[in-house]
């Protein structure tokens, strides 16, 4: 009786919506009264409550193990943990799908709230957009994936979740990404409805801000927290793969990245109006794309979760629509949004343009080596990969310069600047940055693109640390400084001082790293020890298990080299409900660095030898570590209040 539920809610959310589209055009462009949009708007409210409760009738029916509905019967067990069980709801595609539009009507509903008080007939064009995309994808859900559909005879028990995905990150981290995704909605229908008026100006700009940050934010969150789930769980033993449904949640972070730069030049300046609405656009067009790819099966991925051609087809008919018909109306009211107002290159909205092109051309890059094996196999029937030495190879020289340009923007005033007056706003940054890259040239050696990565999280942190200085000190003497005017920057400033920290602490990461990892793959047998550099790792035992849900393997591993010896156990799983095995790897964590092992079959058979990868990887969580900072330096930008009103 709860499937049918939720099944109901889902049909009346749709019915609504469809009403509310004729509603809405009717309001939008034909007979305009507060009293019509007072009803759009508790319409809005209505679906947006369907589509919450109908997501929660299908977690109860997980956690009550309703075998009688498919989508359980295909991804639960009675063994299973509550946790897995809630999480299970969207570790598949119907019930994943269903979760994204429970975050349309969260979504939808705050929206709902916050333009309370805004100009109403803009309001109800922003209802209309967003409306459309909701008819989109319930109609998605209801006629090609009903997470509600029932099976006779009623099975006694179910086939159980992947075991890969019986994770704790498994709870967070698709709800992340999925807030980051959803949350494009809102930017994108605030550019139509701002197109359909023919009007954007800097209030337009303060009003997006939040939900762009609120987006950018969640999917920093559900990228980083993806990443490292990755890292331990899958026993792939580093923390990026360019795994082509990585990259299809990379294209938007870049892209929205890019579109908080250009909406801060349209909030400041009146400036790059067209440009801001161009990225708001094609960011959401990019998670619809990213949608596609994982729902259509053209790629093979441990993230990807359907191989349904007729789906995949239904969401590339919907792209073009939405995407072509978006790009149709930019061109027609391009005219009437662009400011005839010169940018002057030499100043704070032209290094974030310049910036801009960077991450775009990155995107580019990206996008190009994610979908070319597919036209490939398209024209000639061939299957090929495009792994890491291309994205490397394309990827790396475009983002470097765009990472130093930040450093560059941080210090550089509005409108207008000479060279001469931003050399002398820099020059003891720049006397200081060189010395220090002297330094560690003579002091550290490593590859180049170690020695690039030191340099740039440096050059960072010293324009940041340069930047606070001047803003606090006074004019009459360099070593006068007055620590009240800290007080006077707005925390937005402090919020984007904190981010491109994160940014510098990121880089930090992954140059050390990458870097200086050491690795070992090889056999091994009980009692041997193998060397990796200053360890010296014993296999010591395996030890045989059964639990509630699987039986194990698990090496006890003998460690020597750090200060004391330990003990380190990598499992091999064995899931009795769906007869799959997974990887548990086996992590020491000594400070910021990691000593990771894995521990895979026995090869060959019953020769009691096993399949053994070792990883160092040194200051590896600085990386982590620095994208939380990131997301962290966007949270408290949005608590800006005075910037908000």
């Amino acid at each position: 009786m709860v499937a049918e539920l939720g099944f109901i809610l889902l049909i009346f959310a749709f019915v609504l919506s469809a009403i509310h589209l004729f509603f809405s055009t009717r309001v939008c462009f034909i007979n305009f009264s507060e009293d019509n949009f007072f009803i759009l708007r508790k319409i809005n409210f209505s679906i947006c409550l369907l589509l919450i409760a109908s997501f929660l009738f299908l977690i109860i029916s997980y956690v009550l193990s309703d075998f009688s509905v498919l989508n359980i019967y295909n991804n639960s067990h009675t063994n299973k943990p509550l946790l897995y069980k809630v999480s299970g709801t969207w570790g598949n595609h119907e019930g994943s799908l269903l979760m994204w539009l429970a975050f349309l009507g969260g979504y939808g509903f705050f929206l709902t709230l916050y333009t309370k008080n805004n100009n109403k007939k803009f309001t109800a064009k922003v209802f209309f957009t967003s409306n459309i995309v909701n008819i989109g994808f319930i109609g998605f859900t209801i006629f090609t994936s009903n997470p509600f559909l029932r099976i006779s005879p009623i099975p006694e028990e179910g086939k159980g979740l992947n075991p890969v995905l019986q994770d704790p990150g498994l709870a967070f981290h698709p709800p992340l990404l999925y807030l980051g995704y959803v949350g494009l909605t809102i930017p994108f229908a605030y550019s139509i409805a701002a197109l359909l008026e023919g009007k954007i100006d800097r209030k337009w700009a303060n009003e997006i801000r939040p939900w762009i940050l609120i987006s950018w934010i969640f999917l920093t969150l559900g990228i980083t927290l993806g990443s490292f789930w990755a890292y331990y769980e899958l026993g792939w033993g580093g923390w990026w793969f360019w795994d082509p449904v990585e990259n299809v949640s990379l294209l938007p972070w870049l892209l929205l990245t890019a579109l908080l730069h250009s909406n801060r030049v349209t909030e400041k300046r009146d400036n790059l109006k067209s440009w801001t609405i161009l990225l708001s656009i094609i960011a959401f067009s990019l998670t619809l794309l990213g949608t596609f790819i994982v729902r259509s099966g053209l790629l093979t991925s441990v993230h990807a979760f359907a191989s349904d051609p007729a789906r995949g087809i239904y969401i590339l008919s919907f792209l073009f629509l939405i995407t072509g018909a978006s790009l149709i109306l930019y061109v027609i009211k391009y005219d009437k949004i662009e400011s005839d107002e010169k940018l002057n290159l030499l100043s704070k909205e032209g290094g974030l343009l310049l910036n801009n092109v960077f991450l775009c051309a990155s995107t580019v890059t990206i996008l190009l080596g994610t979908l070319w094996p597919l036209f490939v196999e398209v024209i000639t029937g061939k299957d090929i990969s495009v792994g890491a030495p291309y994205f490397n190879l394309v990827f790396l020289p475009i983002i470097l310069p765009a990472i130093f340009v930040s450093g560059v923007i941080i210090n550089i005033n509005w409108k207008r600047n000479t060279v001469e007056n931003l050399l002398k706003k820099l020059n003891k940054a720049i006397i200081i940055f060189v010395f220090l890259i002297g330094v560690i040239l003579f002091l550290l050696e490593g590859p180049i693109i170690f020695f690039i990565g030191i340099i740039l999280s440096i050059w960072l942190l010293i324009s940041i640390i340069n930047d606070f200085y001047e803003k606090i000190r006074t004019k009459k003497s360099i070593s006068d400084i007055k620590l009240s005017k800290a007080f006077s920057i707005p925390i937005s400033t402090y919020g984007m001082y904190l981010a491109h920290f994160g940014l510098a602490v990121f880089i930090l990461g992954v140059a050390i790293s990458d870097s200086k990892k050491l690795y070992y793959e090889g056999v091994m047998k009980e009692k041997e020890i193998v060397k990796v550099e200053k360890f010296k790792i014993q296999l010591k035992e395996i030890i045989e298990k059964k639990e509630k849900n699987w039986i194990s393997q698990t090496g006890n591993f003998s460690v020597e080299g750090f200060k004391k010896n330990i003990s380190m156990f990598a499992e091999r799983r064995l899931y009795l409900d769906t007869g799959m095995p997974s990887t548990e790897a086996a992590i020491y964590r000594n400070f910021f660095s990691h000593l990771y092992i894995v521990m895979g079959q026995e090869q060959p058979l019953n020769s009691g030898k096993r399949i053994v990868r070792i990883y160092f990887n040194p200051f590896i969580i600085l990386i982590w570590s620095g994208a939380f900072l990131m997301a962290f330096g966007g949270l408290i930008s949005i608590c800006d209040k005075k910037r908000n009103r």
